[in-house]
């Protein structure tokens, strides 16, 4: 049977590697954040310098006029109704 020292140790090692795996994976995510990655296979973003701060990317929407959604304007757009 299991002492309560025993438990107590396996608990306090399991929350030891929870914490380290999740500072690990917050360091590698800090690495490449999504917004750079997206940008590279997307193509719409230029590469910036490592001073410049990061701009949002914004569109300019249209409203359908039958059936009233937005889209991105220019791109086509087929009403469902």
């Amino acid at each position: 049977m299991l002492s309560f020292s025993q438990i107590l140790f396996t608990a306090l090692v399991i929350v030891v590697v929870w914490q380290v795996s999740r500072f690990l994976g917050r360091k590698g995510a800090n690495q490449a954040p999504r917004e750079n990655a997206r940008a590279r296979w997307t193509g719409w973003v230029k590469p910036r310098s490592q001073g410049e701060p990061a701009r949002p990317i914004a569109q300019d929407m249209e409203k359908c006029p039958h059936c009233g959604v937005y889209h991105a304007e220019g791109l086509t757009h087929r009403c469902d109704s």
